[in-house]
């Protein structure tokens, strides 16, 4: 197989992931609009609006680790992103668009089945949100996310 791009992501607590290169369509520049939803979980308390859609804005290294997330750290804020990811669900359908919170600018990342890796040992969260990982040379295993699972 040949070299993909993908996008690299600092998800913060020195957790880092993957996505597709068309899975990223959008980097937001100024925290956008958000609003807090009561009694939801502490990595997805927050939605923002992006172009007249109410999208979840998913902490995921808060929810990949499983530990509470401080309300400084569930906000965009001087050393933090938001970056509008889009998916489906099924193949032929409208796509979906979900916001995650990132702790810095995601850059591009090639990647071959050369590159191929078992998922890290921690934290243990990754198994229900990756579809592979990969071998990168300063940061070692790097999920590859499934966007539908992480926004389900």
């Amino acid at each position: 197989m040949s070299e993909v791009t993908a996008w690299l992501l600092d998800l913060g607590h020195g957790l880092h992931a993957a996505v597709g290169e068309r899975e990223i369509i959008h980097v937001l520049p100024d925290p956008p609009p958000m609003f807090e939803i009561p009694r939801s979980p502490a990595y997805c308390r927050r939605l923002l609006i992006w172009q007249d859609e109410l999208l979840p804005l998913m902490n995921l290294a808060g929810r990949v680790t499983a530990r509470p997330v401080a309300p400084a750290e569930a906000q965009p804020g001087d050393d933090g992103l938001v970056a509008i990811a889009a998916f489906q669900r099924h193949p032929g359908e409208a796509p979906r668009h979900g916001g995650l919170l990132l702790r810095g600018t995601p850059s591009r990342v090639g990647v071959s089945d050369a590159n191929a890796c078992g998922l890290p040992e921690a934290p243990g969260g990754w198994r229900q949100f990756a579809i592979s990982c990969f071998e990168h040379a300063d940061l070692g295993p790097v999920p590859v996310l499934d966007l539908q699972s992480v926004f389900s």
